[in-house]
């Protein structure tokens, strides 16, 4: 993955929701929630693993739903654990021998993909954005 990919993955998210706001803000909270919740269902179900799925779950819930809005108390701190996270989720992938900047290339492409014909986005209800009439699923085959 290099600067071009992160780019093309800020500038899909630019083109989804040009002007965010607190309930975009909400839904993607909640997005981000649900994909560290699908690294956790391929963990071995622990007590502490199942616990602790159910806590993201329903967090997820609460601000996909808009039940709950994330508040930032601290900007500067949100945007170095977002970078961390980043850092560190590479860095999970390499220690399970995973090839996640090729991924990251991967499952943008097919981010992509979900946009209409027109190249703008479709929304569910629940604001998310929906596949599109081309959409095409990522190709992790040797990447793991």
């Amino acid at each position: 993955m290099n600067m071009d990919t992160l780019n093309a993955v800020e500038l899909w998210h630019q083109r989804a929701r040009p002007n965010p706001n607190a309930e975009h803000l909400g839904v993607q909270m909640g997005c981000h929630a649900e994909e560290f919740l699908e690294m956790l269902e391929t963990l071995v179900p622990t007590m502490v693993v199942r616990t602790a799925m159910k806590a993201v779950a329903d967090l997820a819930d609460l601000w996909k739903s808009g039940v709950q809005v994330p508040m930032i108390t601290d900007r500067e701190a949100m945007l170095d654990s977002l970078a961390d996270q980043i850092v560190t989720a590479v860095g999970v992938g390499h220690c399970a021998t995973m090839n996640v900047p090729s991924a990251v290339e991967e499952v943008n492409s097919s981010n992509w993909s979900k946009f209409d014909r027109d190249g703008k986005p479709i929304f569910k209800p629940n604001g998310k954005i929906a596949k599109g009439p081309d959409y095409k699923e990522p190709n992790l085959t040797g990447l793991y």
